[in-house]
């Protein structure tokens, strides 16, 4: 196939998802779309389930009827944002394309080729005149905020299944063979609130953290600000002075390291002073020490406030900085087959003040099923001895490198014979939905490609045209080979 030829034929498919406005929880119109789309493109065997996801079965090209049945998958949603001042309603508006070059991107907006590509791609490969074996095209709803349409999945869609090409990856050199499994874990302690009894009041602030996705850039040596401030806390309760908490909060997401995060203490002694912003000021140096190479602009900042009209507790206070203190933060262990993988990590991602109590968002992820059970066993004891409440949320499964995978090295063969170089073969230490997939049957082969892009789930995204090409022919030429 030729490159500019490919690139006019997804551009085209996927300017008809374009119009089409798809967020998460709102894809029904999308919905629509494709399976009108499917029909127009002469595919009969077509179903949209209740949650809208769509399942499309392509037969075979001639002589390719007994080949393995394969998946090729990917979800519609989309992140919609725009840029300050853009007039756009993400449940009304089209997506405008720009084309620059090489550079596919919108006008303002963010693009969707995550995973509007996978749908585009899919589409004009059934229309061209390539061998492949029996196809079945599933596009899911809702990946980008609760994987609804993966985990409404029937089963029955892969269980006659050999091999899933996902194509929701972000970098066309790399070929993805696993995704960590995780769980949502929230804390809560309970607060005793009484009226403030101390003479005066100081904000301790965690400052300018580099912060980051805490599954891609979790092994990057950082530190977290909110775990960096129960350490200022404990170094504070140390050296003798006397304190209540009054509000504590930092933060944003349960999936980010937070890059800031603050607390209000209330003291008994006005001669304190100079002590917190000394200590403070170690746990700063000893925060430098350890994280110096990467936190290069952390800082604490100590100022005096007005006293609050009440407090916490003196157990709430103890308890929650205990517990900040004894949650893991970071990479608990590495992958022993791909050594730059971790295994084990969690984030302590928000600490919210509310009315009634002080509520946290803990967030594991493991690259093994096992590894994540076994964590999960020991995080109630946490709340147990700190007097705090904890709910622990479905897991979300692994998807686990499969070391006998016939799949991965035909594709990693045909990206070198396409692209005249070595792909790189990794796993991600982040969700896919080839984790759900891969639990409804663990017999599955499976791998994520995608094309290059940049800035996804912003107002700057955009895909690298020229990879979507090699991506359809290395796709394509795949498909011509799984014969077995």
């Amino acid at each position: 196939m030729n490159d500019q030829e490919i690139i006019e034929g997804v551009i085209h498919e996927f300017a008809g998802l374009a119009k089409h406005p798809r967020p998460s929880h709102h894809e029904k119109g999308v919905s629509d779309y494709i399976v009108s789309r499917l029909h127009e493109l002469g595919v009969t065997d077509v179903t949209q389930d209740e949650v809208y996801n769509v399942i499309a079965n392509v037969p075979a090209s001639k002589g390719c009827e007994n080949w393995p049945l394969t998946v090729l998958q990917g979800h519609m949603d989309m992140v919609c944002v725009a840029k300050p001042g853009v007039d756009f309603d993400p449940l009304t508006s089209e997506i405008k394309l720009v084309r620059e070059g090489n550079i596919l991107h919108a006008d303002g907006t963010s693009l969707g080729a995550d995973d509007g590509i996978a749908v585009a791609l899919s589409l004009y490969l059934i229309q061209q005149d390539i061998q492949h074996g029996p196809l079945r095209l599933i596009f899911t709803v809702d990946e980008e905020t609760g994987m609804t349409g993966a985990t409404h999945l029937d089963p029955k869609y892969v269980q006659d299944v050999q091999y899933i090409i996902n194509c929701d990856s972000e970098y066309m050199d790399v070929l993805c063979v696993g995704s960590a499994g995780s769980v949502h874990t929230h804390f809560s302690r309970p607060l005793h609130w009484q009226a403030a009894k101390g003479k005066q009041a100081f904000t301790i602030t965690a400052k300018d953290f580099a912060g980051g996705h805490s599954g891609e850039t979790i092994n990057d040596g950082k530190s977290n600000a909110i775990k960096a401030l129960s350490l200022a806390l404990r170094r504070v309760a140390q050296a003798g002075v006397s304190y209540v908490l009054a509000s504590i909060s930092g933060g944003v997401a349960a999936n980010a390291i937070p890059s800031e995060a603050s607390a209000v203490i209330v003291v008994d002694d006005v001669n304190t002073g100079e002590t917190i912003k000394q200590v403070v000021g170690e746990e700063q140096a000893e925060i430098a020490e350890v994280y110096g190479e990467v936190e290069k602009n952390a800082h604490f900042l100590v100022e005096s406030t007005d006293v609050p009209a009440q407090t916490f507790s003196a157990d709430d206070t103890k308890n929650l900085v205990s517990l900040l203190n004894i949650l893991h933060c970071g990479v608990f262990a590495m992958n022993q087959m791909l050594p730059k993988l971790p295994d084990l990590s969690a984030n302590i991602g928000t600490i919210r003040t509310e009315d009634d109590h002080v509520a946290i968002q803990y967030f594991p992820r493991a690259s093994a099923d096992a590894r994540l059970r076994e964590l999960m066993t020991t995080l109630p004891v946490y709340a147990e001895l700190t007097g705090c409440d904890i709910e622990l949320a479905s897991p979300e499964p692994a998807w686990t490198e499969n070391p006998h995978s016939k799949l991965v090295p035909l594709v990693a063969d045909v990206y070198k014979e396409e692209a005249g170089k070595e792909a790189r073969i990794e796993a991600m230490h982040g969700g896919l939905e080839t984790g759900y997939f891969f639990a409804m049957n663990p017999k599955l082969d499976i791998i994520s490609v995608g094309p290059t892009t940049h800035d996804i789930h912003s107002a700057d995204e955009s895909v690298e045209l020229d990879t979507v090409a090699l991506l359809t022919r290395i796709v394509a030429k795949t498909l011509g080979k799984l014969n077995n």
